[in-house]
């Protein structure tokens, strides 16, 4: 098995043939394993600010999310990690919708097996993904969102797919891409210091600038979750749950 690392996603190379981690830690991946931590039964994922407020309205759902990292009119929540811990989503559905986040999971929908991954559930997303690329006879890529909506690097989610990397070496014996060492040893050279490279990011410096300091700290924690969201196509509309629903098949988007 080899495992690769996508630094935008539009560097993605065939993604029916891998099987998928999306990284945007900063902010939606964390907010997404906090919020199935607390209780989320599933997640919509929009692709758009429009299908956003449909779906929430149809499917009776939270609506979530942000724009330039900030909270949008006539949504019950941003898109604040931290926010969410101390919230329960018991039984409830949301919609998602972010800058970069939410076009990184589209961008990779068309894989047989795609999960988010953050620093929180690191090791249980690295051992998640080399489980389902060993079941499938299949690569596994992590996709790190970026930012300007995937188009531009982005040096904390690199930073937290090299966590990730590291976490699967530590499992298995499996063959890493160029992409794959050098997020690993760009994690390493920080010492496992996330908070470090979230400083020296340009968008964790923003977020920080807007307030946000206290979603930096709790994304930087490490292994603190072992829930892993997963992206299911039902009726057309991407989905994630922990689980395949039990009347729906377990085809991915």
């Amino acid at each position: 098995m080899r495992l690769t690392v996508a630094f935008t996603p539009r560097l993605l190379r065939e993604p029916e043939r891998h099987a998928i981690v999306v990284v945007d830690v900063l902010r939606a991946s964390t907010s997404l394993v906090t919020m199935f931590e607390r209780g989320l039964v599933r997640a919509l994922v929009a692709d758009t600010l429009r299908d956003a407020r449909q779906l929430a309205l149809r499917n009776f759902a939270l609506l979530c999310g942000e724009r330039a990292s900030q909270p949008l009119p006539g949504f019950d929540y941003g898109n604040s990690p931290s926010e969410f811990s101390e919230s329960s989503f018991r039984g409830k559905s949301a919609v998602l919708w972010t800058t970069n986040g939410t076009s990184a999971i589209a961008a990779s929908a068309s894989a047989p097996f795609v999960a988010a991954g953050a620093l929180v559930n690191r090791k249980a997303v690295a051992r998640r993904i080399l489980d389902e690329a060993a079941r499938r006879k299949i690569d596994a890529t992590v996709v790190c969102a970026g930012l300007e909506r995937g188009r531009a690097f982005s040096l904390e989610d690199t930073v937290a797919a090299g966590a990730i990397v590291e976490s699967a070496c530590e499992a298995a014996s499996i063959d890493l891409s160029d992409s794959a060492w050098a997020a690993m040893h760009l994690w390493r050279w920080y010492r496992g210091d996330a908070m470090r490279a979230f400083r020296h990011s340009a968008h964790g410096r923003a977020l920080a600038a807007l307030g946000f300091e206290h979603d930096l700290r709790f994304s930087a924690q490490v292994d603190l979750y072992d829930k892993v969201p997963m992206l299911f196509d039902e009726a057309g509309v991407k989905t994630m749950r922990l689980q395949p629903h039990r009347r729906q098949s377990a085809t991915r988007a």
